[in-house]
């Protein structure tokens, strides 16, 4: 019985000891050795690694414009979406809503930082 207890422990260490010292490695970095690693799998010359670098970063590039338009897109719609609820709502319903959407932000807000925090603490 002592055994188990004992390698259930260790075990536990070794895990724990694990999830602390995992680090998140430069996503730079990690591109850089998806290139080499297909350079080797794939025979690539310097030319088209080079070809596919260039490639690789003017999608990055597009993505990144893409979120950026959706997320104006997004706040327009959020806007438009405001205007339209005070029209319908009376003064003191639109005041009250403000404030009902004001508390669930602060409480999205305060759960994100509690996750942030839980994630954080392992990953050290």
């Amino acid at each position: 019985m002592k055994k188990l207890i004992l390698s259930a422990a260790f075990l536990g260490l070794g895990v724990f000891g694990f999830a602390q010292t995992t680090a998140k490695t430069d996503h730079s970095q990690k591109k850089a050795e998806r290139l080499q690693q297909m350079k080797q799998e794939l025979n690539l010359t310097d030319a088209q690694v080079a070809q596919l670098k260039a490639l690789h970063e003017s999608k990055a590039a597009e993505r990144k414009q893409e979120m950026a338009t959706k997320k104006m897109d997004r706040a327009q719609k959020m806007k438009e979406n405001e205007a339209e609820m005070q029209k319908i709502l009376t003064p003191e319903q639109y005041k009250k809503f403000q404030e009902l959407k004001a508390e669930k932000m602060a409480e999205r807000k305060e759960k994100f930082q509690e996750r942030k925090g839980a994630n954080s603490a392992v990953v050290k």
